[in-house]
Order: C-alpha cells, then sequence, then structure tokens
C-alpha cells in the first residue's frame, strides 16, 4: 500500500507532462474538433494553377505512409499526404505553372521551445509550425530541414509529380495572399484522437502542437508562453493548487515539476476518457514491450516518461468486480531510467491486482 502522501511536490516527470496537455486540449479545445489543411490557388487566365499554396492549420499528423513506415511508433489516427495529394488531382489539377507554396501562419513561428538542450533540437521535437509534413523530416535526408513548411511543400510536389502533375517553379514558403481560390480543405482527425496519438507514443511534436493551439484558443495567438498560461488557468480552475511548474507540452524540459498528486487528480477527473487513449501493456504504443507474460499484459494502460535521472508511469489497472486502480510513479535518481533499475520497481504493480490503492513517488 503506497500512499501518495510521500509524494513531492518537485519531481520532473517527463513524458507524463502530456497527461496535462491531453487533460486541457480536451477541456480547452473540445473531444470533436478538427484542425484543417487547405489548398488554395492563384489561377491563370486559362483557370490553370498558377501557384498552388499548401496552407497549415497545425494538424500536426500529416504524414507520407514511407514516413510511417520507418517509424519506431508508427503514427496513426494520421492525415495522409498521399490522399491530399490525390485530392488535388481529383479537383483536376494538372499543370502548376508557378511553385508549390508553404503557408504557416496559423500558429506562431516558434521553431523550438526556449530551455531545450540543443540536442533535443529536430531528434527529440521540432522544427515546429502550423504546416509539419513527416515530423518535418523530409524522406531521404538524414537531417531535419530548419523550414518545416518549406520541405511539407516539397514533399508534396514529390508526391504531384509522381501523379503527372508539372510543377514549373519549384517550392517556396510565404504568405497567403488574399485573391486565391480554394481547391481542397482537409480535416485532421479530431481532438481526442489526436491526444490519443499522442499519449500512445509519446508524440513530442503532437504535444508542443497542441499546447499552441490551446495558447490560440484562449489567448488568440498559438504560441507555446499562450499555451502554457492557459494551462495554469484551467488547472486553478479545476482547484489545482499552486506548487507545479510546466515549461513545455511535452515533458522534455527537466524544468517541469509536479507531484503524482496532481497526475492522480488529473486521472479521477478523465476516468472515462483517459483509459481508452492511452498505450497498452504489452500492446501498443511506448508501453508495447512492458509486462509481456504478466498479469498486467493487455490490462495497465499508461503513460511514460523518461529523461536522464527519470522514470515515470501513471495508469489505470482494471480490477475485477471493482474501480479500476490509479497508479502514479514518478521516479527522480541517478541512472533510474535504467531497465535494471525502474523494471522491478514497475514489476510491483502486478503483484496483486486485488489492491485497492497504489500510489506512490521516490
Amino acid at each position: 500500500d503506497w500512499s501518495s502522501d510521500v509524494c513531492s511536490s518537485d519531481l520532473v516527470p517527463g513524458s507524463a507532462v502530456k497527461l496535462v496537455t491531453a487533460a486541457v486540449a480536451l477541456e480547452v479545445l473540445g473531444a470533436d474538433t478538427t484542425f484543417t489543411t487547405s489548398v488554395r490557388a492563384v489561377k491563370n487566365a486559362d483557370g490553370s494553377v498558377a501557384d498552388l499554396f499548401f496552407v497549415g492549420g497545425g494538424d500536426p499528423l500529416i504524414v507520407r505512409n514511407e514516413y510511417v513506415a520507418s517509424e519506431k511508433y508508427p503514427t496513426f489516427n494520421q492525415t495522409s499526404l498521399e490522399s491530399i495529394a490525390d485530392g488535388i488531382v481529383a479537383a483536376g489539377v494538372r499543370t502548376i505553372t508557378g511553385r508549390i507554396i508553404g503557408v504557416d501562419t496559423y500558429l506562431d513561428a516558434e521553431r523550438y521551445v526556449a530551455g531545450w538542450p540543443l540536442e533535443f533540437h529536430g531528434t527529440e521535437s521540432g522544427p515546429l509550425g502550423a504546416l509539419v509534413v513527416d515530423d518535418g523530416v523530409v524522406i531521404g535526408q538524414p537531417v531535419k530541414p530548419d523550414d518545416p513548411a518549406l520541405a511539407a511543400a516539397g514533399e508534396l510536389s514529390v508526391l504531384l509529380q509522381a501523379r503527372g502533375v508539372t510543377v514549373s517553379g519549384g517550392v517556396a514558403h510565404d504568405v497567403l495572399p488574399s485573391d486565391t481560390e480554394s481547391i481542397l480543405d482537409v480535416p485532421s482527425a479530431s481532438v481526442s484522437s489526436v491526444v490519443g496519438e499522442m499519449l500512445v507514443n509519446s508524440d513530442n511534436n503532437t504535444a508542443e502542437t497542441l499546447l499552441k493551439h490551446i495558447g490560440l484558443k484562449g489567448k488568440g495567438v498559438g504560441s507555446t508562453a499562450n499555451g502554457l498560461a492557459v494551462v495554469a488557468e484551467t488547472l486553478a480552475k479545476w482547484g489545482v493548487p499552486d506548487g507545479w511548474s510546466m515549461l513545455d507540452g511535452s515533458g522534455l524540459s527537466s524544468g517541469n515539476k509536479f507531484s503524482c498528486a496532481l497526475f492522480d487528480a488529473l486521472l479521477v477527473r478523465f476516468e472515462s476518457t483517459f483509459p481508452g487513449l492511452m498505450a497498452v501493456a504489452g500492446k501498443s504504443g511506448t508501453l508495447r514491450e512492458m509486462f509481456r507474460d504478466t498479469p498486467l499484459e493487455g490490462l495497465l494502460v499508461g503513460k511514460t516518461g523518461t529523461l536522464n535521472g527519470v522514470k515515470a508511469l501513471a495508469g489505470y489497472v482494471p480490477i475485477d468486480g471493482d474501480e479500476p486502480v490509479r497508479f502514479v510513479l514518478l521516479l527522480n535518481k541517478p541512472g533510474v531510467d535504467n531497465k535494471s533499475a525502474y523494471r522491478p520497481i514497475w514489476s510491483l504493480l502486478g503483484e496483486d491486482r486485488k489492491s485497492t490503492r497504489l500510489n506512490s513517488s521516490h
């Protein structure tokens, strides 16, 4: 019986912070909300396309099939770039005499969160933007380009040309002019589905993009700072006391500090929603290799978190004939992110599924 009264308020949770991002996104943005990616055009006098504009609406899950096949944790609930290209062709576009132009003015232009180590830039997350394809990766290039909107336009150009569309003017990154015509509008998956992808795969880019959407909805500008301000207001509205610190939406910052009591409060508040949006032990996402061949395989659902010296796990374990057990483990200690250190602790979750309390931090 591990009691929450031993839980400190200054523990680094790693990617478990995504539970906070998820909770506020569901509350502020709405579970059924979608993000719209648009394709618009400036036409020539003969009705053909001069410039084609690929306009981002902050959908973090636009991907090519080839990219998904290469991922450690494959993107799901995605928006297919192939389907966007097919839609453009179906709309009658055969020739683009000018350029394909990426537009990403919907959210701010900050590509990374201030305070992240430089080695996280373009690897763990970013570059961020309102128009990003394949998490900013250009297939066949070893390093992500600095400009995700330009890269996205390039990836769309590749797919259009493969479908027989002539693109004469290359690609660019610019703003949307006022005199464009609509070619295609493509909604993302719902916020609930985007949150599910974020939690299951611990998708850092999705988390940071959702935080910017939260800032846009609450403050009018889609920035990390505004998103964090709305998170603070929302947690205060829910009665969460001060004493925590949140610097990003993904948990990459070691300056994030929380108590497991706060996470437990979120697990209670979203107990009808979170279990269906989390990784499943031994089956999916960041838990697919964990708890295999144990009583928890296929039962425990949770959100992981890992940084140097940080290992976290929070979620639910079903109990036969009773309410699920909620658990929050925030482990902070040099070396605790090594398997030999944290796995024996995690294994205790399966020793007695009849327990009614399991809530700990170290």
